[in-house]
Parts: structure tokens; C-alpha cells; sequence
């Protein structure tokens, strides 16, 4: 996009957002488009406010301070936004330290859309509704953009489920998932002795003593009545949970649907300390639970989840392995059921240990392919012949 164009409406919405949100607590804005930073897009926009604090130990309390003074305003923010530009797909806020690495991805920040793409409305009619965080490297995301520039995909959530469509189609998988289909049928047979015993090999008699403990647990930590129930659940329960894993989910008291979020926010400010003690007591009672999750029971729906506020437990040597190999730019996909059988054929089969690697086999799988690199030729000449044109 042309950066003469995009600095005229940044300096608008610098005036815009100095208005908002008077009182010095925004350093500046900046209007980042792709390449300015791995997290956006094609042809998408992001508004980056930039906040003032003391230094990198005062993050909390600024952002608690101006959260508490501008509530409204930020509420309103991304709605001024969605009818300024239509590319503009994010707003976040973040600190800008002495340094002003306005780019930086370390740091607390907030992120709220602006707006849904077609294709968003589209995912949901489809069923394509469970969410999945995918870790990916530089490798990685060149693949999915390559996918959108050459026109194959709107988005990288779309060129993630279009890799694992082309992956479903390969021979190979088929192979693979009559092989974990088969270890199946042999777990079935050597537990039909004992029907207690759930064919995935988890022992439900096991977990709901586990789950009672817990709950028991959670009332004391979190008193008053504060706790309506705990669940610990396991893959089959809900979508999000992956195979091996375990959730447990929190569900706080609350009078219905319409005061979900005024009691999930109160839960959370009333035992941040309490929280942070329970997620290092889950971490030590049962090394396969992976998330905490302060929220709801109630399913998935076209409009998303019921509020919910959750932690990371313990991480798996995968984790650290990502790290290692600098995969840290995570994608938020939604996957179907036909996704999700995908990713976790893979899981079964031991050939990846999360949703997010396989997620990065299908990506290897698509980038290895001779009509890929015809593919990313293609797009590489169309950018020389777009700079020809513009120079």
C-alpha cells in the first residue's frame, strides 16, 4: 500500500485517538500494514495506540489505570475504525518504553477486531468453529502468504485449512488413518474385558476422583460461594482439547447468560493471587493438564464463545522444541470437524505432538510440492512487475 496514503491517516488517527483518549497516556499511533510486522496479514491493516508507562514493572497498574479511565472510549475505538478504513482489521494497545520500539513484540498488549471479514460469516455457516493457536516460523508464514497472494486463499485461517485439505487428499493419509483406525479397534478388543475403561485409554472412574479433588480444592482457594462447579476434561469432552491433553475448567457463580461477563470480570479482579496459586497447583497434581479456563459450560455457537478467561499450565518439550527453532509467531485458526480429525490423526499416530505442529506438516507437505514453487514464482514475478510499474 502507498506509505504517503497510509501516513496521512495515521497522523488522522493520531488526532483521533490524542481526542479519545485525553490526558497523556498515548505516546503515539502508528498504522502498520504487511511487513511491518510477521503477525499481519496481506492486504490487511493494524493500529497500533502506544502507550506511556515507568518502565516495562509499572505495565499492569498504566494499562489498569487507563482501562479503568477510558472503558467506553476503547469500546467505541474499534468501531470508529471498522467504518475509517475497511482494510483496518486490529486494534491493539501496548507500551512504548524509552526505546520506542514501537514494533517490538515483547510486552503485555490488547488486541480487539475491528471487523469480520465474508469469509469469517462463511466459517461459522460451515462449522468451522474450533479454535486452534498454531505456532509458526518465518518458512511457515511465507507459505500461507504466498497462499493468499496467488489468490488461493483470503486468509491465513483459509490457507491453513486449504494446506489440510490438500493434505487429506495425499495417499498417504488415508494409509495413516486406517493404521490409527486399526490401533483403535486393538485397544477396543484388549479393554472389552473391562468396560469401565474408555476406548481412548483414559479412565473416567480415575478423573471424575481427580475432577472431585480439584473442585474441592478450587472451593477453598476461591471462597464464597465464588465457584459454581469444576470440570477436568479430556479430548472428546470439548473440541479445544487436544489427545493426551486435560483442561479444567472453572465455571464461576453467576445469575445467567446476561451476567457472565460482569462475573467472570469480578472473579478475576477479586483472586488474580488466588489464580496464580490454583494454575501452580494444577501444574503438580497431574502433569497432562495443558490450560485452566475460567468460564461457562455451555457449547460453542455461531457467535463464538461465552466469555472466558484462561492459563497455561505446563508446557511439553514440543514448547521449548518450537522455541528453539524460532517458531513464535502464532496463527488463531478455526477448524472444522474434517480439520480437526486431520491434526489429530496426526497427534495418534505420534508423528506430531500437537494441533499446531501438524498443522506445520501439512505446511512442509504443500511447500515440498513442484506446483508450490511454480506457485510462489508466480507471485515473486507479479511483485517485480507491481514495483516496475510503481517505480
Amino acid at each position: 500500500m502507498d506509505r504517503n496514503v497510509l501516513d496521512v491517516i495515521e497522523r488522522e488517527l493520531d488526532d483521533e485517538v490524542r481526542t479519545r483518549f485525553p490526558g497523556g497516556a498515548v505516546r503515539r499511533v502508528a498504522l502498520l500494514q504487511y511487513g511491518d510486522d510477521p503477525q499481519i496479514e496481506p492486504r490487511d491493516l493494524w493500529v497500533r495506540v502506544l502507550l506511556n508507562s515507568d518502565g516495562p514493572e509499572d505495565h499492569e497498574r498504566s494499562w489498569k489505570a487507563f482501562a479503568d479511565a477510558h472503558q467506553a472510549a476503547i469500546d467505541e475505538f474499534p468501531r470508529y475504525l471498522a467504518e475509517k478504513v475497511h482494510e483496518i482489521m486490529h486494534v491493539e494497545f501496548r507500551f512504548a518504553d524509552s526505546t520506542e520500539a514501537g514494533c517490538d513484540r515483547d510486552g503485555p498488549q490488547w488486541g480487539y477486531p475491528t471487523g469480520w471479514r465474508l469469509s469469517d460469516y462463511q466459517e461459522w455457516e460451515r462449522g468451522e468453529a474450533t479454535f486452534v493457536r498454531a505456532p509458526m516460523g518465518v518458512a511457515d508464514l511465507e507459505t500461507l502468504d504466498t497462499l493468499i497472494m496467488a489468490g488461493i486463499a483470503g486468509t491465513r485461517m483459509e490457507a491453513i485449512r486449504w494446506a489440510l485439505d490438500r493434505f487429506r487428499d495425499h495417499p498417504a493419509y488415508e494409509r495413516l488413518r486406517e493404521r490409527v483406525r486399526d490401533a483403535d479397534a486393538l485397544k477396543d478388543e484388549f479393554s472389552a474385558r473391562d468396560r469401565s475403561r474408555k476406548a481412548d485409554g483414559a479412565d473416567r472412574e480415575v478423573l471424575a476422583a481427580a475432577e472431585r479433588e480439584i473442585e474441592d480444592e478450587a472451593k477453598i482457594r476461591f471462597p464464597g460461594g465464588a465457584v459454581s462447579r469444576v470440570r477436568l476434561l479430556q479430548y472428546g469432552d470439548d473440541p479445544e482439547v487436544e489427545p493426551g491433553d486435560l483442561w479444567v475448567r472453572v465455571i464461576p457463580t453467576a445469575d445467567g447468560p446476561e451476567d457472565w461477563q460482569r462475573a467472570l470480570d469480578a472473579f478475576v479482579d477479586t483472586h488474580g493471587a488466588a489464580i496464580d496459586q490454583f494454575v501452580s497447583y494444577l501444574a503438580e497434581k497431574l502433569c497432562q493438564i495443558r490450560i485452566a479456563e475460567f468460564t461457562f459450560d455451555v457449547p460453542v455457537t455461531r457467535d463464538g464463545h461465552c466469555p472466558r478467561w484462561s492459563r497455561g499450565v505446563a508446557q511439553k518439550l514440543s514448547d521449548y522444541r518450537r522455541e528453539s527453532l524460532g517458531e513464535d509467531f502464532f496463527e488463531l485458526t478455526r477448524l472444522g470437524p474434517a480439520g480437526l480429525e486431520t491434526v489429530d490423526t496426526l497427534i495418534r499416530a505420534g508423528i506430531a505432538d500437537t494441533r499446531g505442529e501438524s498443522i506445520r506438516r501439512a505446511l512442509d507437505c504443500v511447500s515440498e510440492l513442484p506446483a508450490y514453487e511454480r506457485l510462489r514464482e508466480h507471485v515473486l514475478d507479479t511483485d517485480r512487475l507491481i514495483a516496475e510499474f510503481s517505480a
